[in-house]
């Protein structure tokens, strides 16, 4: 007799801006912006995407050391609480230094 398997898919993340964050109630997202400050204590950094900014906490201290001031990342990660108090749980963070910003921007907006 087969056995069923049950299979058990990630939701998939839901690209948004920052500003939006504390407005949606989605649970997986994909944010993308500039590292603009880093917090050794907590892994945490701070991601700008121009237009507002949020706390990012990341899962692993490799994670952390890999991201730099100044780097332009993209992140993968869960919403952690509403309006003006939300976070980012980070799953990955892509370097995305190598993508052509205003390009990328540019297609995101449409």
């Amino acid at each position: 007799m087969a056995e069923n398997k049950e299979i058990i898919r990630r939701a998939p993340a839901i690209p948004m801006k920052i500003s939006q964050l504390g407005e949606n109630k989605e649970s997986r997202v994909s944010i993308v912006g500039t590292v603009i400050s880093k917090n050794q204590e907590i892994t945490s950094f701070i991601l700008d995407d121009g237009d507002s900014k949020v706390l990012v906490i990341t899962n692993s201290i490799q994670d952390f050391e890999r991201v730099k001031e100044g780097q332009f990342v993209r992140v993968f990660g869960k919403i952690w609480g509403e309006g003006e108090e939300a976070e980012v749980q980070a799953e990955i963070v892509q370097d995305f230094n190598n993508i052509d910003k205003d390009l990328y921007l540019k297609t995101f907006n449409k």
